[in-house]
């Protein structure tokens, strides 16, 4: 477990910058929640159902239906996507790239040890910031005295949770195959950003429904996981993408020749 801990001491300023980031906006998101509350359902009239939809806001206009559209939709995603990106992209390519990874693999570390490691620290990294935010959303419920289940708390958490390990993975699987930290993060981006705009194509065009079964976002919060938990056909697709990046991944990994 030393590469583990290693891992995440290397990658502790980014979780902090992360976790910072979202313990602000997550507060300052439910402090607007306790100004407009009243009158939030009049305010979304205002706008299209069309565009409603598309940015994640139902009939629900309770605590839980406000955060589905203004976080869970958006906000929330592009956090721990950027983190899990960050980190899957970096984790093995930026050791590669800058000649350490002979390091460890000089004291008789097997490569399929290494590999589970460095994805045990992606896994645990977003572990720690998902559970940040979800400690957040409690806090905000006792600092602004609204209504908000534990419940959906920990349905949110853990949607997020497997979102950002979802998105990581990808780049993780790209890291481990081109050995270039940029061109990981441009692919685990390119398919979490194409993801959340086929999610919104579907919604408005009805002719090309069948986009959501190649979009991320759509298999992550079609359900409103913070309202409605978890849709388990749907995560079991993310679940199979992080299964299938990881073994593919040791596998590529295990055959190339590594940078020195």
């Amino acid at each position: 477990m030393n590469i583990v801990m290693n891992a995440i001491r290397q990658n502790r300023k980014k979780l902090l910058t992360f976790s910072a980031g979202s313990i602000f906006y997550t507060l300052f998101l439910l402090y607007v929640w306790t100004l407009f509350s009243e009158t939030f359902g009049d305010i979304l009239n205002l706008f299209p159902k069309q565009l409603q939809i598309i940015a994640g806001f139902g009939d629900d206009l309770s605590t839980a239906g406000f955060l589905n559209g203004e976080f869970m939709h958006l906000i929330g995603p592009i956090i721990v996507g950027a983190f899990g990106i960050t980190l899957g992209s970096s984790l093995i390519a930026s050791e590669e790239e800058n000649k350490t990874i002979d390091q460890f693999l000089a004291l008789s570390i097997s490569r399929n040890k290494y590999y589970i490691e460095k994805f045990l620290s992606l896994i645990c990294l977003m572990l720690i910031l998902t559970t940040v935010i979800g400690i957040t959303l409690q806090l905000g419920v006792f600092i602004y005295d609204i209504n908000l289940d534990l419940t959906n708390i920990l349905y949110a958490s853990l949607g997020l949770l497997i979102y950002g390990i979802t998105c990581g993975s990808i780049s993780f699987l790209s890291g481990s195959i081109f050995a270039k930290n940029s061109t990981a993060s441009l692919i685990g981006a390119g398919i979490a950003i194409l993801g959340y705009v086929l999610d919104s194509v579907y919604k408005t065009v009805t002719s090309l429904s069948f986009v959501k079964y190649l979009s991320l976002h759509y298999y992550y919060n079609n359900n409103g996981v913070i309202l409605n938990g978890l849709d388990y056909k749907h995560f079991l697709v993310l679940f199979s993408i992080i299964a299938l990046s990881f073994i593919i991944g040791i596998y590529i990994f295990n055959k190339r020749d590594i940078k020195s």
